[in-house]
């Protein structure tokens, strides 16, 4: 008798050691989290920011963009295909390989369920600059697998010494701070779950917080 209860004992310590184990691994994995995504208004940083960790990481990169607008300087390696036709993008959704396709200031953007499967299957991180409604979507198609980071631009003061120094117009400045303090109210209400990284230092400061996050 005494004899079995000892083998109960080893049999539920070995049980407890096991899911240890496993639950140690998937925390080692990072949650499995395979992609990362960026949000946040115009002239917050996103762009410098992903371009950084890069940079710094080679074996993470962009998630590829259909895009029908003609390539940017600004463009990250890997971010876009342009020029895409209107032809192909009403193919694209007749054979429902987009997960999404929007249209923004005339330019229509996809992004094809088969990119973010490889993303998915790759061995490094994949990265996403998006809009909050596309945010939705690929965290409901990924569910679990995406964290969701919103990028503050600094305060007031600075930001307006920021677009100054760029020198944008007075009217153009105050939309653009309009524009941030509204995109971040409705971000704080959202359902979506961000981690928020103010961009109020140096550029280097700011991808050490979003590299604190993503590990």
């Amino acid at each position: 008798m005494l004899f079995n209860q000892w083998l109960l004992v080893l049999g539920t310590a070995a049980v407890l050691l096991m899911v240890g184990y496993f639950i140690k691994l998937i925390r080692s994995k990072n949650n499995w989290i395979k992609i990362v995504t960026f949000t946040g208004p115009s002239g917050a940083g996103k762009t410098t920011i992903i371009g950084e960790l890069l940079k710094k990481h080679p074996r993470w990169k962009m998630v590829l963009s259909l895009t029908s607008r003609e390539s940017r300087g600004g463009d990250l390696p890997g971010e876009y295909r342009c020029n895409v036709s209107r032809k192909e993008f009403l193919r694209i959704r007749k054979e429902k390989r987009d997960l999404w396709i929007e249209s923004v200031h005339g330019n229509m953007y996809a992004t094809l369920k088969v990119d973010v499967v490889n993303a998915l299957l790759s061995e490094g991180l994949s990265l996403m600059n998006l809009m909050p409604v596309s945010v939705r979507k690929i965290r409901a198609y990924a569910s679990g697998q995406v964290r969701s980071i919103f990028i503050l631009p600094p305060s007031e003061k600075e930001l307006r010494r920021r677009l100054v120094k760029r020198g944008e117009l007075p009217e153009q400045i105050d939309k653009r701070i309009a524009d941030c303090k509204k995109w971040e109210e409705e971000a704080r209400l959202s359902d979506i779950p961000y981690e928020f990284v103010k961009n109020d230092g140096t550029v280097e400061e700011a991808v050490e917080r979003v590299e604190r996050i993503i590990d």
